[in-house]
């Protein structure tokens, strides 16, 4: 077996590097010369051991070295790649013990005790071989291994790329014609940065999966810088190698959500970007071996030197079919290979992107590696109504953080079939919302370019529409591509409760400092409501309680400049005042209801609602207590139209007990379908 120089290639000009010399190989082979030599037992862990013992037939085995089997320099990266590092770190580029290859002088020591060198991992200072027993015990007997264990994982090589774009943002505005496509795109607000020119160009997405059909019509014409088979060790990843579960057939499903460009039938999320494409998945046996993670882990590494700014793989790995499976205790973000590795490659300023998996109600019922990162962005799937799939998988990790990260639809998902049919189809599952996601941290980076993964990372999380109150089914809410992106928009503004005759004043603001100041305008104002805009992306909202108004409306603010829109919606209710302390609004109500209590009406003490039957179903009960402060403020306390158990509660009449130490007040409540 031969081992390549490294290098790296920069117009046409091949700069090579000599980065070995570390040991000197006649000390290693010295070291092994004497075959009685038995290594210690404490190289080789519990499940090495058992194998030595199953029978001497070759099998795969990891072997673990120290410090003195690195060479004295990185590997070489691509201009691409210091360019994606340099965000972080403009003169380290990041470069650190994980940067620095398994020296060739090693490689060729443990090569000459008759192993097959599979891959050699710098990721994880560990290298992959073939061998029987008598040719592991030789290889463990080489005074810089440490250890040998039968499931770690490993890395080989990519071709090395040539191309690179770092074009400017486009200027000219897009409008696709979607076809069917058009509810995925518009369901993460993708086709607003589609219309102001940003489609992912410049940007490098890796994306890890079964193997794709470059040349189906929608594919054929996206840009692949580079592509390796991980399976067979070759540049080819298109073949579909077998017929009940076509090799390629994932993964054309998978990349044509990203890349795919047919008009009026399919719009990838990012049709512009430029692509790695690697095949790690194995499917015509049906199973899932360790083998397969060990393809990612070289994968990932391998894009990291590339020059990739997002890796995406629409897998998880729990069970596996051959040996060392993971138990949910694994799921810990430090314990599986490849979450260890995808963190580390994270820590690259790479966007680590990943299915949260389908797993809802199985026996795991759980996400599974590498979506237990805690620097990977797991994705869950909703449904068009942006209900939870069913099949979505759930956290928490077993260190009790919360995940998925950010869910997106993965139900009616429209894209690629691979040859010979070809075509199009509905697909579900999140193996179709990780790409989703992946495509909208591509538009992201091409509007920033220097966005780093960390800032996407915690951007697609804080403008979600749960980031408030993030839960372990939907994570931080419904991905919004166009917020993720860093683009100026406008603040959230709460609900807005208003008594009649009262006037508010409310700032209007947005979250950033755009370039040219968008034009602020009230379209649908409902009555008292006035917007001064001051010409610098804010304004002032003047709200004067009207009883023209219903006691709830949704009114408007819509944000404009050449590239974009941004339209804030606001809700406002309007309380009519009695000679009453306390009262509720808006009385009837469909979902929930607001009970007000006056300062003067005294301490809220509880509330409790009866149905006409006089049966208690829900009550409020306080039991904080109350400062000065407090005591000049209105208490507001809700009911969300639920009892006891969580059930909805019929339409019909209920009374509202409200107790305060002063005084206790009934109120008729009308509740709708």
């Amino acid at each position: 077996m031969t081992h390549p120089r490294p290098f790296y290639r920069c117009g046409n000009m091949i700069i090579r590097k000599s980065i070995w010399v570390l040991i000197p190989t006649l000390m290693m082979l010295a070291a092994i010369g004497d075959a009685s030599f038995q290594p210690p037992l404490n190289k080789f862990t519990h499940d090495a051991r058992a194998r030595l013992t199953a029978g001497d037939y070759p099998s795969i085995y990891w072997i673990f070295v120290d410090s003195t089997a690195v060479a004295d320099q990185p590997i070489p990266f691509t201009i691409r790649a210091h360019l994606r590092r340099a965000k972080v770190d403009a003169t380290g580029l990041l470069i650190d013990q994980r940067d620095y290859p398994i020296a060739q002088a090693a490689l060729d020591a443990i090569e000459s005790t008759g192993v097959t060198i599979r891959h050699a991992s710098r990721y994880l200072k560990a290298v992959a071989v073939i061998a029987d027993s008598a040719q592991i015990t030789k290889a463990a007997s080489l005074p810089f291994v440490e250890k040998v264990h039968t499931l770690k994982t490993l890395q080989t090589t990519l071709p090395e790329i040539v191309k690179f774009n770092l074009d400017d943002i486009p200027k000219s505005t897009v409008d696709y014609d979607y076809g069917e496509s058009l509810r995925q795109n518009r369901f993460m607000q993708a086709d607003r940065l589609h219309r102001m020119g940003i489609t992912g160009a410049g940007v490098v997405i890796a994306i890890f999966d079964t193997g794709f059909d470059t040349d189906h019509p929608a594919l054929s014409t996206a840009s692949i810088l580079a592509r390796y088979d991980f399976i067979n060790l070759d540049s080819s990843v298109g073949e579909a190698e077998c017929s009940d579960n076509p090799q390629n057939y994932h993964g054309t499903l998978v990349y044509g959500v990203i890349a795919g460009y047919v008009p009026d039938t399919l719009i990838g999320v990012a049709p512009d970007a430029d692509f790695l494409l690697a095949k790690t998945e194995i499917t015509c046996d049906g199973t899932e071996i360790k083998l397969e993670e060990d393809n990612w882990i070289a994968a990932a590494a391998r894009a990291d030197s590339i020059g990739a700014d997002i890796i995406t793989s629409s897998l998880s790995y729990s069970e596996f079919t051959d040996s060392g499976s993971y138990t949910l205790d694994d799921m810990d973000g430090n314990t599986a290979l490849i979450t260890r590795a995808a963190d580390i490659a994270a820590s690259k300023n790479i966007v680590v992107i990943t299915s949260a998996g389908n797993s809802r109600g199985s026996s795991w019922n759980s996400i599974a590696a590498p979506a237990d990162g805690d620097s990977v962005l797991a994705i869950g799937a909703v449904n068009p109504d942006s209900s939870l799939a069913g099949f979505s998988s759930p956290g928490p990790t077993a260190d009790g953080r919360i995940k998925p990260d950010v869910t997106t639809l993965g139900v009616a998902v429209y894209t690629t079939h691979p040859l010979p049919t070809g075509g199009f189809s509905f697909h579900q599952g999140t193996s179709f919302s990780a790409p989703l996601v992946a495509g909208g941290a591509a538009l992201a980076l091409q509007y920033d370019p220097t966005m780093t993964a960390e800032q996407f990372r915690e951007l697609a999380r804080s403008t979600a529409d749960r980031a408030d109150n993030p839960d372990n089914d939907f994570g931080w809410g419904l991905f919004n591509a166009f917020r993720a992106s860093g683009i100026p928009t406008l603040d959230v503004i709460d609900t807005i409760r208003v008594v009649v005759g009262e006037v508010q004043e409310i700032v209007v603001r947005m979250n950033g400092s755009p370039e040219t100041p968008p034009l602020l305008s009230l379209p649908d104002a409902p009555a008292g409501v006035e917007l001064e805009d001051y010409g610098d992306g804010s304004g002032l909202l003047t709200i004067t309680g009207s009883a023209d108004n219903p006691p709830q409306v949704r009114f408007h603010i819509i944000a404009v400049t050449d590239l974009y829109s941004d339209t804030l919606n606001i809700i406002l209710e309007t309380i009519v005042v009695t000679d009453r302390s306390i009262y509720a609004g808006p009385n009837p109500f469909a979902d929930s209801v607001r009970i007000f209590i006056d300062p003067a009406a005294g301490r809220f003490n509880y509330v409790s609602i009866f149905n006409i039957a006089g049966e208690k179903i829900w009550e409020k009960v306080n039991s904080h207590p109350v400062s000065a402060d407090s005591l000049r403020e209105w208490t507001m306390i809700a009911w969300n139209g639920r009892n006891y158990q969580g059930q909805t509660a019929a339409a019909g009449v209920y009374l509202a007990v409200v107790r305060t130490d002063r005084q206790e007040v009934i109120l008729k409540l009308l509740k709708t379908n």
